[in-house]
C-alpha cells in the first residue's frame, strides 16, 4: 500500500507533465502579451482545453488575486486540473493558497491528491486542520499525499499531526508519516530550528519504521547536532553495526567541525583495518593538522588495505616513508610461478635463472602470481656472463615462454644497464647513458635496482642514479601486470635477484 500510495502521488504529478508537453508540443509559443483579464475570459469561454492550457501558463507567469476564482472551477477537470494548480501554486496572492486549501473538502481521488501536492507546494498552514482529517481518512492516497504536504509546511501545528501519525497511523502509512517528519525536520532546520528538527530525527529513529529510513534519520540528526554528534558518532564507531557505522561516518563528513576530527582521529589507532579504511577516507581533505597526522602515521601500516588508503589520502610522500613487504622469502618460490626446475634455483637467498654448465635454450621468466598497478620496486640484482632484466606490468604470452611488458634491462656487459624495454612488444624505449652507469654499475656484482610505477610515469634507478624518467604516451598498454625475473636464451649465465621488496601505490 505504501508503494501504490507514493506511486499515486507520483502519477498526478506526472500526468501533469506529460500533458504539458503535449502543450508544448503544439505550441511553443507562450500565451503572448495577452493581459491577465483576457486570460481569464479565455478560461471563462467555451474555448479548446488547449487555449484554455496556454491561458493557465500565461496566469502561472504573470496571474494576481482576478485569477483566482476562474481557475477554481477547472481543478475539478481532469485534462486541465494541473495547469489550474500549477498557476494557482504560482500566483503569490494568499487567496490562491486559500482556494487549493478550501478544493480539499470538494476533490477525491488524483483530483484530490493534486490539489493536496499544491497545497505542500504553497506551505499553506492554514490546510493543516484539513491536512490532518485526511491523514485519518479512508483514502490511503489522499493520506500519503497529506502527509507529505504536512512535512513541507512544517508549522507546529503540522509537526504535531507528524509526530501523532508517526506512532498512531497504520503500518501502511507509517513511512510516509516517517518520510514527511525527514523533509519537515529538514525545512525547520533551514530556519534555524534546530532543537525541534533533532527532536523529529529522534522520533523517526525509535519509530517502527523501515531500516533505511532510521538510518536517515540517524545521519540527519547527527548533522543537525554538529560537534554534539561526538558521542553518538563513537558509540556507533565502536557498535559494529555496519550500516550505522557507514552512516555516521558518512555524516560526519558533512561536519567539519575540529571536535569531530578530532575524535575521529583518536579513533583511528584503535580501530580494525575495515573501520581504519572508513576513517581515513572520512578525514581526507578535512582541515587541520589532526587529521593528517592521524593518516600518515598509516602509510607504512601492516596491512595492505589500510596503507592505500592512507597514501591515497595523503598524496606523494618520500619514497623511504613507503612500507616494503617481500614479493620472495629467500628460500621457497612461494608467490611465483615459472620453470623452477631447469630454469630458475634458490641459492644463497636468491633466485637463480640459468646455470653456468649448459646453454640457455630460450627465454625464461619466472612471474609473480598476482599482479601489481602502482607501486616502488627495489631489489638486488647480477649478471654473470648473462643477460637478464626484472618485468613489470607484464603478461604471460600465451603457448609460449615470453612474457609481453616493460623490463629494467641488466647485462654483464654493462650495455643495457638502466634501460627500459619493452619485451616482446616495441622493443627499447629508452637506453640509459651507458657513460653514467659504468661509473655506478658493478659488472658481476650486486647492483641495487629500483623501479617506480605511478599512472603513466615510470621511472628506473640502478646505485640511485636515475636512468630513466619515462611518460607512457599510448594508452592502449596495460597500467597493470605481474612483475618477472629474466634469464635470456644464450651461452651458459647466470641471472641472480634477491632482497626482492615492493611498495603499493595507490
Amino acid at each position: 500500500m505504501i508503494t501504490r500510495s507514493r506511486t499515486a502521488i507520483a502519477l498526478s504529478i506526472s500526468m501533469c507533465l506529460m500533458i504539458a508537453g503535449s502543450v508544448v508540443a503544439q505550441n511553443t509559443a507562450p500565451a503572448g502579451s495577452a493581459t491577465v483579464p483576457e486570460l481569464i475570459a479565455v478560461l471563462r469561454s467555451d474555448a479548446a482545453a488547449f487555449d484554455k492550457a496556454k491561458a493557465c501558463q500565461g496566469l502561472a507567469a504573470r496571474g494576481d488575486a482576478r485569477a483566482v476564482a476562474a481557475l477554481v472551477p477547472l481543478l475539478a477537470e481532469e485534462e486541465l486540473a494541473c495547469y489550474a494548480r500549477s498557476a494557482l501554486e504560482a500566483i503569490a496572492d494568499p487567496s490562491a493558497g486559500a482556494a487549493l486549501v478550501e478544493a480539499l473538502g470538494q476533490l477525491r481521488g488524483g483530483l484530490l491528491v493534486g490539489a493536496i501536492n499544491s497545497v505542500g507546494a504553497r506551505r499553506e498552514a492554514r490546510g493543516v486542520d484539513i491536512l490532518s482529517k485526511l491523514v485519518t481518512g479512508d483514502d490511503p492516497e489522499a493520506a500519503a499525499a497529506a502527509l507529505a504536504a504536512l512535512g513541507r509546511i512544517g508549522t507546529p501545528e503540522a509537526v504535531r499531526v507528524l509526530r501523532r501519525a508517526l506512532e498512531q497511523a497504520p503500518s501502511r502509512l507509517r513511512a510516509e508519516a516517517a518520510d514527511a517528519c525527514l523533509v519537515c525536520g529538514d525545512a525547520l532546520l533551514d530556519r534555524g530550528d534546530r532543537g525541534e528538527a533533532v527532536g523529529l530525527y529522534r522520533r523517526v529513529r525509535a519509530a517502527r519504521v523501515p531500516e533505511h529510513i532510521r538510518l536517515a534519520a540517524l545521519g540527519r540528526q547527527m548533522v543537525a547536532l554538529g560537534p554534539r554528534c561526538v558521542p553518538i558518532l563513537l558509540r556507533h564507531l565502536r557498535s559494529g553495526d555496519t550500516p550505522e557505522r557507514t552512516i555516521a561516518l558518512r555524516a560526519a563528513r558533512d561536519i567539519p567541525d575540529p571536535e569531530v576530527t578530532r575524535a575521529l582521529a583518536r579513533e583511528l589507532p584503535s580501530a580494525g583495518p575495515a573501520l581504519q579504511v572508513q576513517l581515513i577516507e572520512a578525514l581526507a581533505g578535512r582541515e587541520g593538522e589532526a587529521a593528517r597526522s592521524a593518516i600518515e602515521r598509516l602509510i607504512a601500516d601492516d596491512v595492505r588495505e589500510v596503507r592505500l588508503a592512507a597514501l591515497r589520502a595523503v598524496g606523494p610522500v618520500d619514497v623511504d616513508r613507503l612500507r616494503f613487504v617481500p614479493l620472495f622469502d629467500g628460500r621457497t618460490f612461494e608467490g611465483w610461478e615459472g620453470d623452477t626446475v631447469g630454469s630458475f634455483r634458490v641459492e644463497d637467498g636468491a633466485i637463480v635463472g640459468g646455470n653456468l654448465n649448459t646453454p640457455i635454450p630460450r627465454n625464461e621468466f619466472l612471474c609473480t602470481t598476482r599482479t601489481y598497478a602502482n607501486f616502488v620496486l627495489r631489489l638486488e640484482c647480477k649478471a654473470v656472463s648473462a643477460n637478464g632484466g626484472i618485468q613489470f606490468r607484464s603478461q604471460r604470452v600465451p603457448g609460449s615462454s615470453e612474457v609481453s611488458g616493460y623490463q629494467a634491462d641488466m647485462d654483464s656487459s654493462g650495455t643495457y644497464w638502466g634501460c627500459l624495454y619493452d619485451e616482446s612488444r616495441r622493443g627499447m624505449l629508452v637506453q640509459a647513458d651507458p657513460a653514467a652507469t659504468s661509473k655506478v654499475v658493478k659488472l658481476d656484482d650486486w647492483n641495487h635496482y629500483e623501479i617506480r610505477c605511478e599512472g603513466n610515469h615510470i621511472q628506473l634507478l640502478v646505485n640511485d642514479l636515475r636512468t630513466v624518467d619515462y611518460v607512457e604516451s599510448d594508452p592502449t598498454i596495460p597500467r597493470s601486470g605481474v612483475i618477472g625475473v629474466q634469464v635470456h636464451a644464450g651461452p651458459a649465465s647466470e641471472t641472480w635477484y634477491r632482497n626482492i621488496r615492493i611498495a603499493e601505490l595507490p
